[in-house]
């Protein structure tokens, strides 16, 4: 029963707020950020709904878009929990200067840019909190005509936190005001060692 609230609670915030710009954490030191992440918490986000083991990799291209931005390539894997057929996302994240935490990510699509830009993956996405060694908080907002969604994740340097980290986390998104009952731990079990 709490989890069918919990979901009713998040279609509530998909429908009735506003999206808000949260700038907790304005500076993002990208070299500590770089590297592997693992998925430990998130918010409903239906794309999602069948996923799990899921893993993010930050690497450092060297590259910069035509404005000088720095560019990261992502490489999100992930096991169909009802199939256990794994699934690799590739992309890139262009952040929107040199130390901002807020980066867009494009997933490789043979689609059209136009379209491929809109598939799940694709969009703003935001580092709230990070201590780069144990957790990352990462959140991203978006909005299509009266339609409103944010969603969080739960990253952490290993499948799962201790009591106190996930305290320290519960706190930061408190005071930042996102609930952390929205949030549902990750399937982190019989994961394959490849991911």
């Amino acid at each position: 029963m709490k989890r069918i609230v919990r979901t009713m609670m998040t279609w509530r915030n998909y429908f009735q707020h506003k999206i808000h710009r949260i700038n907790i954490f304005k500076t993002l030191n990208h070299f500590q950020f770089l590297g592997k992440w693992y998925e430990v918490e998130r918010s409903f986000y239906l794309p999602e709904i069948a996923s799990g083991c899921t893993t993010l990799t930050f690497e450092d291209t060297t590259i910069r878009d035509s404005d000088g931005r720095p560019q990261l390539e992502i490489a999100i894997k992930t096991v169909n929990r009802w199939t256990g057929n794994p699934s690799i996302s590739i992309g890139e994240a262009i952040t929107e200067n040199e130390k901002s935490s807020i980066m867009s990510v494009q997933l490789k699509s043979r689609l059209p840019t136009a379209v491929a830009r809109f598939l799940p993956g694709s969009g703003k996405y935001q580092v709230l909190y990070t201590n780069y060694d144990d957790f990352a908080i990462l959140w991203s907002c978006s909005s299509f005509v009266a339609v409103h969604a944010d969603q969080m994740w739960l990253l952490g340097r290993e499948r799962d936190y201790s009591a106190e980290i996930r305290k320290k986390i519960y706190s930061a998104l408190k005071q930042l005001s996102l609930d952390p009952e929205r949030l549902f731990i990750s399937k982190n079990t019989n994961c394959p060692n490849t991911l």
